[in-house]
């Protein structure tokens, strides 16, 4: 083989390692394979769905709770205070203001201030059946139980309103002189009574009805200035203006 043959000779085979080494199925009796198929991408998962307002739970609301509370403690209390009168029907609840006298002005007397209830094993037997001839308007059968119980406890749970009703029961039996110092009694002897503007107006009504104006005008200015905020206070105002 010639120089120049062999020359080329290899110049040749240099190539084709060249071109085998960046592709070897180029080479003789080499088969490139088939391509593999490409592996399709899954689909993209579905964005979240945006929440609808106003789907969501509703805490619940705190007003509305309330609300329904107080719808149920009333009806309670309803049933409370049937019970209650079903078992008492002529008393009022204990405690309760009697109502302001009526004006010296009409011509019949002001009716009494409803009394408080006598629960039957809290209270004493004494001033339970003192009541109950008050209100059969037994008054001096009355003023003798009355008497007895402020004999017994002059200082019992009930002797403020033993002391009224006694005073009372001579209003009623239109003994006001002796009304007046048994009203004037409860004034000094329970001042911090619910009962006691009360028995400071009957008491005005009694000088009223005995033609003391002076005394009468000067209790109900004593009404409005110790009991300020009570009704008999505001009733004492109008019969003030009354009187000038």
């Amino acid at each position: 083989m010639t120089g120049p043959f062999r020359t080329a000779t290899l110049m040749a085979w240099l190539t084709l390692l060249t071109v085998a080494a960046c592709d070897p199925y180029l080479l003789p009796g080499r088969t490139r394979p088939a391509p593999a198929p490409v592996a399709e991408a899954p689909p993209p998962a579905p964005p979240p769905a945006a929440a609808v307002p106003g789907e969501e739970a509703r805490p619940p609301d705190l007003a509305e709770q309330v609300k329904a509370l107080e719808a149920r403690i009333q009806n309670l209390e309803m049933q409370l205070k049937g019970l209650r009168e079903s078992r008492y029907p002529a008393a009022a609840a204990p405690g309760a203001r009697p109502a302001p006298a009526a004006s010296p002005s009409a011509a019949a007397p002001p009716s009494p201030p409803t009394p408080g209830a006598a629960k039957p094993g809290l209270e004493d037997k004494t001033f339970g059946e003192g009541m109950r001839l008050y209100q059969a308007k037994k008054y001096a059968t009355a003023r003798d139980k009355f008497h007895a119980y402020l004999r017994s406890q002059p200082q019992g749970p009930r002797a403020a309103e033993a002391r009224f009703y006694l005073a009372d029961s001579f209003y009623q039996e239109k003994k006001y002189r002796e009304a007046g110092v048994e009203f004037n009694k409860v004034l000094t002897q329970h001042p911090r009574s619910p009962l006691a503007p009360a028995a400071m107006l009957r008491q005005a009504l009694c000088y009223h009805h005995l033609n003391q104006k002076a005394n009468y005008q000067t209790t109900l200015k004593k009404l409005v200035q110790k009991y300020p905020q009570s009704p008999e206070a505001r009733e004492a105002q109008k019969w003030l203006k009354d009187s000038r």
